[in-house]
Protein backbone atom coordinates (compact mmCIF):
# COMPACT_ATOMS: atom_id res chain seq x y z
CA UNK A 1 0.00 0.00 0.00
CA UNK A 2 0.91 3.42 -1.17
CA UNK A 3 1.93 6.10 1.81
CA UNK A 4 -0.81 8.21 0.03
CA UNK A 5 -3.48 4.91 -0.19
CA UNK A 6 -2.21 4.54 3.85
CA UNK A 7 -2.67 8.46 4.59
CA UNK A 8 -6.31 9.11 2.31
CA UNK A 9 -7.63 5.84 4.19
CA UNK A 10 -7.06 7.26 7.60
CA UNK A 11 -8.34 10.82 6.70
CA UNK A 12 -11.76 9.51 4.69
CA UNK A 13 -14.01 10.44 7.30
CA UNK A 14 -12.36 13.87 8.19
CA UNK A 15 -11.48 14.93 4.25
CA UNK A 16 -15.58 14.32 3.98
CA UNK A 17 -15.93 16.51 6.86
CA UNK A 18 -13.68 18.85 5.68
CA UNK A 19 -15.57 18.59 2.08
CA UNK A 20 -18.80 19.36 3.83
CA UNK A 21 -17.98 23.14 4.50
CA UNK A 22 -17.81 23.54 0.91
CA UNK A 23 -20.23 21.39 -0.60
CA UNK A 24 -23.64 20.57 0.24
CA UNK A 25 -24.75 17.56 -1.39
CA UNK A 26 -23.03 14.56 -0.18
CA UNK A 27 -22.90 13.08 -3.69
CA UNK A 28 -20.84 15.95 -4.26
CA UNK A 29 -18.47 15.05 -1.69
CA UNK A 30 -18.18 11.79 -2.34
CA UNK A 31 -17.19 11.91 -5.99
CA UNK A 32 -14.84 15.12 -5.00
CA UNK A 33 -13.29 12.45 -2.18
CA UNK A 34 -13.01 9.87 -5.37
CA UNK A 35 -11.07 12.32 -7.23
CA UNK A 36 -8.82 13.73 -4.27
CA UNK A 37 -7.90 10.04 -4.42
CA UNK A 38 -6.76 9.53 -7.92
CA UNK A 39 -4.76 12.66 -8.32
CA UNK A 40 -3.23 12.50 -5.11
CA UNK A 41 -2.15 8.57 -6.50
CA UNK A 42 -1.49 9.77 -10.11
CA UNK A 43 0.57 12.38 -8.43
CA UNK A 44 2.68 10.20 -6.07
CA UNK A 45 3.40 7.72 -8.88
CA UNK A 46 5.47 10.45 -10.68
CA UNK A 47 7.12 12.25 -7.64
CA UNK A 48 7.36 11.69 -3.97
CA UNK A 49 5.15 13.37 -1.41
CA UNK A 50 6.56 15.08 1.37
CA UNK A 51 3.79 15.97 3.31
CA UNK A 52 1.01 13.64 2.32
CA UNK A 53 -2.04 14.63 4.40
CA UNK A 54 -1.48 18.37 3.89
CA UNK A 55 -1.23 17.09 -0.07
CA UNK A 56 -4.22 15.49 -0.33
CA UNK A 57 -6.63 18.54 1.71
CA UNK A 58 -4.79 21.06 -0.59
CA UNK A 59 -6.16 18.90 -3.58
CA UNK A 60 -9.60 18.79 -1.75
CA UNK A 61 -9.76 22.36 -1.05
CA UNK A 62 -9.06 22.94 -4.56
CA UNK A 63 -11.33 20.75 -6.14
CA UNK A 64 -14.21 21.81 -3.81
CA UNK A 65 -13.21 25.49 -4.72
CA UNK A 66 -13.85 24.06 -8.65
CA UNK A 67 -17.15 22.84 -7.65
CA UNK A 68 -18.05 25.98 -6.26
CA UNK A 69 -17.10 28.05 -9.30
CA UNK A 70 -18.65 25.33 -11.53
CA UNK A 71 -22.16 25.44 -10.27
CA UNK A 72 -21.26 29.69 -9.98
CA UNK A 73 -21.38 29.29 -13.88
CA UNK A 74 -23.85 27.50 -13.91
CA UNK A 75 -26.52 29.50 -11.81
CA UNK A 76 -25.14 32.43 -13.51
CA UNK A 77 -26.11 30.94 -17.06
CA UNK A 78 -29.50 29.63 -15.71
CA UNK A 79 -30.26 33.19 -14.32
CA UNK A 80 -29.30 34.75 -17.48
CA UNK A 81 -31.65 31.74 -19.35
CA UNK A 82 -34.87 32.75 -16.93
CA UNK A 83 -34.25 35.90 -17.17
CA UNK A 84 -33.63 36.30 -21.26
CA UNK A 85 -37.37 34.23 -21.79
CA UNK A 86 -38.90 36.97 -19.21
CA UNK A 87 -37.87 39.59 -21.17
CA UNK A 88 -38.83 37.85 -24.86
CA UNK A 89 -40.37 34.96 -24.72
CA UNK A 90 -40.29 34.68 -28.88
CA UNK A 91 -36.67 34.29 -28.13
CA UNK A 92 -33.42 36.19 -28.28
CA UNK A 93 -31.43 37.10 -31.66
CA UNK A 94 -27.79 34.84 -31.96
CA UNK A 95 -26.46 38.24 -31.53
CA UNK A 96 -27.36 38.77 -27.87
CA UNK A 97 -27.09 35.06 -26.82
CA UNK A 98 -23.28 35.87 -27.82
CA UNK A 99 -23.50 38.79 -26.19
CA UNK A 100 -24.97 36.98 -22.78
CA UNK A 101 -22.41 34.06 -22.79
CA UNK A 102 -19.50 36.65 -23.37
CA UNK A 103 -20.48 38.73 -20.13
CA UNK A 104 -21.29 35.41 -18.07
CA UNK A 105 -17.57 34.64 -19.32
CA UNK A 106 -16.41 37.63 -18.32
CA UNK A 107 -17.62 38.23 -15.18
CA UNK A 108 -16.09 34.54 -14.11
CA UNK A 109 -13.00 35.86 -15.32
CA UNK A 110 -13.35 38.55 -12.62
CA UNK A 111 -14.42 36.52 -10.50
CA UNK A 112 -11.16 34.64 -10.99
CA UNK A 113 -8.50 37.56 -10.12
CA UNK A 114 -9.94 37.46 -6.68
CA UNK A 115 -8.03 36.10 -3.84
CA UNK A 116 -8.97 32.44 -2.78
CA UNK A 117 -10.24 33.44 0.74
CA UNK A 118 -12.23 36.33 -0.78
CA UNK A 119 -13.44 34.24 -3.48
CA UNK A 120 -15.03 31.84 -1.29
CA UNK A 121 -16.28 34.61 0.25
CA UNK A 122 -18.23 36.22 -2.44
CA UNK A 123 -19.52 33.02 -4.01
CA UNK A 124 -20.98 31.65 -0.74
CA UNK A 125 -22.99 35.13 -0.23
CA UNK A 126 -23.58 35.94 -3.62
CA UNK A 127 -24.23 32.48 -5.47
CA UNK A 128 -24.99 30.61 -2.02
CA UNK A 129 -26.68 33.21 -0.63
CA UNK A 130 -25.37 32.32 2.65
CA UNK A 131 -25.76 35.11 5.37
CA UNK A 132 -23.01 37.48 6.64
CA UNK A 133 -22.58 35.78 9.90
CA UNK A 134 -23.33 31.98 8.47
CA UNK A 135 -20.07 32.81 6.21
CA UNK A 136 -18.03 34.01 9.20
CA UNK A 137 -18.61 30.55 10.62
CA UNK A 138 -18.24 28.44 7.41
CA UNK A 139 -15.15 29.62 6.95
CA UNK A 140 -13.77 30.29 10.32
CA UNK A 141 -13.38 33.72 9.76
CA UNK A 142 -14.69 36.81 11.70
CA UNK A 143 -17.89 38.62 10.70
CA UNK A 144 -16.21 42.17 9.71
CA UNK A 145 -13.20 39.70 7.34
CA UNK A 146 -16.82 38.57 5.52
CA UNK A 147 -17.74 42.33 4.91
CA UNK A 148 -14.07 43.32 3.58
CA UNK A 149 -13.90 40.26 1.35
CA UNK A 150 -17.29 41.35 0.01
CA UNK A 151 -16.20 44.77 -0.67
CA UNK A 152 -12.89 43.51 -2.04
CA UNK A 153 -14.59 41.44 -4.31
CA UNK A 154 -17.35 43.85 -5.30
CA UNK A 155 -14.67 46.40 -6.29
CA UNK A 156 -12.30 44.39 -7.63
CA UNK A 157 -14.96 42.79 -10.15
CA UNK A 158 -16.02 46.34 -11.56
CA UNK A 159 -12.95 47.60 -11.89
CA UNK A 160 -12.03 44.30 -13.61
CA UNK A 161 -15.31 45.49 -16.26
CA UNK A 162 -13.93 49.04 -16.07
CA UNK A 163 -10.56 47.96 -17.46
CA UNK A 164 -12.00 45.56 -20.32
CA UNK A 165 -14.46 48.69 -20.66
CA UNK A 166 -17.65 46.64 -20.12
CA UNK A 167 -20.24 48.15 -19.29
CA UNK A 168 -22.47 46.55 -16.32
CA UNK A 169 -25.61 45.54 -17.92
CA UNK A 170 -23.45 43.20 -20.51
CA UNK A 171 -20.56 43.67 -23.30
CA UNK A 172 -21.43 46.31 -25.44
CA UNK A 173 -18.07 47.90 -25.60
CA UNK A 174 -16.52 44.68 -26.20
CA UNK A 175 -17.69 45.15 -29.81
CA UNK A 176 -16.74 48.90 -29.55
CA UNK A 177 -13.25 47.98 -28.48
CA UNK A 178 -13.20 44.89 -31.16
CA UNK A 179 -13.96 46.64 -34.16
CA UNK A 180 -10.74 49.56 -33.34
Amino acid sequence: MTMISQIFIENTDFLKRFLMKYLKSEQTVEDVVQEVYIKAHNAELSKEIEFPKAFLFTIAKNLALNELSKKSYQRTVYLEDCSSEENDPIGDSLEHEIDANKAVDIYCKAMSELPEKCRKVFLLRKIHGLKHQTIAEQLEISLSSVEKHLKTATLSCRDYLKRHQIDLHGVTNIKNKQSK
